[in-house]
């Protein structure tokens, strides 16, 4: 059974996926308020998964790596941000920005450290090294230009959300041709 086959008869429900992300997108540009609620509600959960993971990634392997502890660090990082998120309401948006700042440097920092000391059992700990850096980056621009900072993540999500949006309508317009001509 190939793919495509498995999609056209479901090509509706791409459609409706590719439409929801185009009118989040859209009020990512035209209602900024509810977007930066939503976008902190995502942060918050993004926040709560990635430091589930490192915190049972670095149990998980506390036998057999020197730097697990580094790993537990940075998802108790990560799960205090998510709880700062979601139960301190009136810590403002240019403090939350600030807050995903200090987060994304301090993953950064752990991300390459923990590369550096890969180096020796893998090749490519490169891209290891490229997402710590890029986080780095990203929390820096955060810090040093607030104010475009969070209109930037604002845009840069809703500009994301209907460019995904189109293309799943474009695919959903494709299925939907080859689901008449079968």
């Amino acid at each position: 059974m190939q793919i495509s086959s498995s999609l056209i008869p479901h090509w509706s429900s791409l459609m409706i996926h590719g439409a929801i992300a185009i009118i989040f997108g859209l009020c990512g540009w035209f209602a900024p308020e509810a977007s930066l609620a939503i976008l902190m509600f995502i942060f918050a959960a993004y926040f709560f998964v990635d430091g589930a993971i490192r915190t049972w990634l670095a149990i998980a392997s506390k036998n057999e790596n020197p730097l697990w502890w580094m790993l537990l660090v940075g998802g108790l990082i990560s799960i205090a941000a998510a709880f700062v998120t979601l139960f301190a309401p009136n810590v403002t948006a240019i403090l939350m920005l600030y807050f995903i700042a200090a987060w994304a440097i301090a993953i950064g920092v752990i991300e390459i450290v923990i590369a550096s000391k890969l180096r020796k059992e893998i090749t490519n700990e490169w891209l290891l090294i490229g997402s710590g850096i890029i986080s780095i980056i990203f929390g820096g621009y955060l810090i040093f230009n607030p104010g475009a900072g969070i209109i930037t993540l604002l845009w840069l999500v809703a500009t994301y959300a209907i460019v995904f949006g189109i293309m799943m309508v474009l695919l959903a317009l494709k299925l939907k041709k080859l689901n008449e001509q079968a």
